[in-house]
Parts: C-alpha cells; structure tokens; sequence
C-alpha cells in the first residue's frame, strides 16, 4: 500500500504542471502598450505553447471598428496576420482568442497606440524645426500581462491543492484502517 502511496505521489509532482498549464501570451509585435512609429503592415503573437487551428485575432480601432487583417495564419505557437490598407494613427487593440494545446479557450488583448509621422511632419531643408509637443501618449491598460499572471498563478496553485487533498485523504485512510 505504501508503494502505491509513494507512486502516486511521485506522479503529481512529475505531472501537475503539465496537465494544469495553460497557454499564455509570450510576447508580441507591436507589444503591449507599444507606440509604433512606423506604418504597420503584420502582426505577430506568440504564445508560451501549441496552438490550434480554431486560434485567431481581431484588430480593432479605438471606435471598436474591426479592422481586416488578412492571412492570419498559425505556426505552432504564433499567430500572424497581414494588414494589407495603411492605418491612420490612434489607438488600436488586438483581441485575440486561442484554444491551447491542452484544449483551453483563453482570449486576451494588446493594446497599441500608432503615431506615424506623415509626410507634411518632416522639415523641409533650411526650415526652422520647431519642438514638437513631447507629452508622452496615455499608457496603455496592461490587462494581457494581468491576465497571464492570473492564469499563471491559478495553475500553480491548482497541483498543491491536489496534494493536500490526496495527503489529508490518505491520512484519514490510515487512521481508520489503524482503529479497526
């Protein structure tokens, strides 16, 4: 019985976290809360894990509207997309939607803000360049790191709580064998 015991419990802490993960957002391009400066044309999110096939993203602007992003496509555990129109600056959001290797739906978002300089922007040779207005654009809501710290912690936890059950059980186990 004891061997039994031992296995098993050689076998949660083998396992656990394996079987409770949950695949989160590594990084992406543009990153979370990132200003980018030049015109955008793809969109990389890579995730910590296998994705599958139903895996997709939207990009929205800051109405809500969806914006087309063309050929998103899925390679092992990056998400990439095309943007084939140019996009006028503001702020915009990736909701993205992935169904991980272990079969969980988990969605997030990234929010990005573009500031492309336009061509009336450069100085033409011999002008005086006056100072633009260096006022640091509002920081973004980090709500996908938020969120893979939530997901992260609840998966850790998830094992020890399993453990403790299985001992406590295991413990009432012997003590009633012990009475009889």
């Amino acid at each position: 019985m004891k061997k039994i015991i031992i296995i098993a419990f050689v076998f949660m802490f083998t396992f656990a976290n394996s079987a409770f993960a949950h695949t989160g957002l590594e990084n992406s391009n543009p990153a979370n809360g990132e200003v980018v400066t030049k015109e955008l044309k793809e969109i990389t999110l890579t995730f910590e894990g296998k994705l599958e096939k139903s895996s997709t993203f939207d990009l929205k602007n800051s109405t809500g509207e969806k914006i087309p992003v063309d050929d998103i496509t899925i390679n092992e555990e990056k998400l990439t997309g095309t943007i084939s129109t140019t996009l006028p600056n503001g702020s915009y959001e990736i909701d993205w939607n992935i169904v991980g290797a272990d079969g969980h739906q988990i969605e997030g978002n990234v929010p990005f803000t573009l500031e492309v300089p336009t061509s009336s922007e450069t100085p033409v040779e011999g002008e005086k360049v006056e100072e633009a207005n260096t006022t640091p654009a509002p920081a973004a809501t980090p709500t996908t790191v938020e969120q893979k710290e939530e997901v992260k912690s609840s998966s850790n936890v998830i094992p020890f709580v399993v453990i403790g059950l299985i001992v406590i059980i295991g413990g009432v186990f012997f003590l009633l064998r012990r009475k009889k």
